[in-house]
């Protein structure tokens, strides 16, 4: 192998948590002289500054980039990152996570093999404070259940309807059936490739984890995909348009190359830990930013690439305390993406149930 791999680390003020997500690098199966691992420090006054310029001394594969002024988010640094990498191939780590041993060989072995510009693999949500362990969410059949629990959270049932209907019959209607993809027949299938999302739409339906993936560095930079300025949701928009843009996308259904840390301690939350209206606002934005860009794809691609992260939206949003307020700007915001989504009538009524919710929620709020 004479290729190389660039994995992106946005680092601020993890310095409790920066070296073992460092480490699960430097230990990668695939070898040092194979990496080129660039550390983007966005001002951190924890001392991660520190712990970033070590590695770079001791390791010829680590790059410290230090900015001058904090960004306030992960979109800056990582577009740094992607201004100053070298390599053949693309990858992400959020320094409080950690790759698998095997994560950086795995995965672009199978670019290869398939000749596919992106390729990625499953994770484990690792709950600190709960001691829970969950396998990150798959449309598809698996061999990983035996292991690990479904990654679910307590649905948002916003119609106020009783739960049994919205549980039998309204949330199937809204968001469809879960698909079990396997080859031979009761034996799920490990491999999933095609030539481009049209191909396998429901592979959108997959958590939107920058990190759990590899790209073929032509398909960022001849596409010119970068992070846009949402601080959550960012990660969103540039899986989508890597997704539409790729030529070959393969999908190890049963391979984990991730440990995604949920910082949930209370004195320890990560920026998307922490709700406030300003994350729903700019996620909200950022699936009107990903239906902009599904234009002249299918009605199945333009339906999946939104409304599936719709649920986790009005779940969020329910177990939110908003002021009038700031209920009024969510509201702004659904309604715009209600202007330009509307494809069936099953989007309309998803859209719809949310509006209504927001307004009703407005109507009995005081100023």
């Amino acid at each position: 192998m004479s290729e190389k791999i660039s994995i992106i680390l946005p680092i601020f003020n993890v310095g409790d948590h920066l070296r073992g997500g460092i480490d699960s690098l430097i230990n990668q199966t695939i070898g040092q002289d194979h990496l080129e691992i660039i550390m983007v420090n966005d001002c951190s006054t924890d001392g991660s500054d520190k712990i970033i310029d070590e590695y770079a001394e001791k390791y010829d594969c680590c790059v410290a980039i230090h900015h001058e002024k904090n960004s306030g988010a992960a979109y800056t640094p990582r577009n740094t990152g992607l201004k100053y990498c070298t390599g053949d191939y693309i990858m992400f780590l959020d320094p409080d996570d950690r790759f698998t041993p095997d994560a950086c060989e795995m995965l672009y072995n199978a670019a290869k093999e398939h000749d596919a510009e992106m390729a990625f693999g499953r994770f484990r949500r690792i709950f600190e404070y709960g001691g829970k362990v969950q396998k990150s969410y798959s449309p598809y059949m698996d061999d990983l259940s035996k292991n690990y629990p479904d990654e679910v959270f307590e649905t948002a049932n916003f119609l106020d309807v009783p739960d049994f209907l919205w549980d039998n019959f309204i949330e199937g209607f809204l968001y469809g059936k879960t698909i079990e993809k396997t080859y031979p027949r009761d034996k799920p299938l490990d491999v999933i490739y095609v030539e481009n999302i049209e191909g396998e739409p429901d592979l959108l339906k997959m958590p939107p984890s920058v990190w759990s993936k590899i790209y073929k560095r032509e398909l960022i930079m001849d596409n010119n995909i970068r992070f846009q300025p949402f601080i959550s949701g960012d990660d969103l928009a540039f899986t989508l348009e890597a997704f539409l843009n790729a030529k070959g996308i393969v999908l190890l259904n049963n391979f984990m190359c991730y440990d995604y840390y949920i910082r949930d301690l209370p004195d320890d939350k990560s920026i998307t830990n922490n709700v406030n209206v300003r994350l729903l606002d700019e996620l909200m934005e950022s699936y009107i930013y990903c239906r902009k860009q599904t234009e002249g794809f299918s009605k199945d691609v333009k339906n999946v690439s939104v409304n599936p992260h719709l649920l986790y939206w009005t779940n969020t949003w329910k177990n939110s305390p908003f002021t009038k307020q700031e209920n009024k700007l969510l509201l702004s915001k659904v309604n715009k993406l209600k202007k330009i989504h509307h494809t069936d009538l099953k989007t309309k009524m998803l859209l719809s149930s949310i509006s209504t919710a927001l307004e009703s929620k407005i109507q009995i709020q005081k100023e």
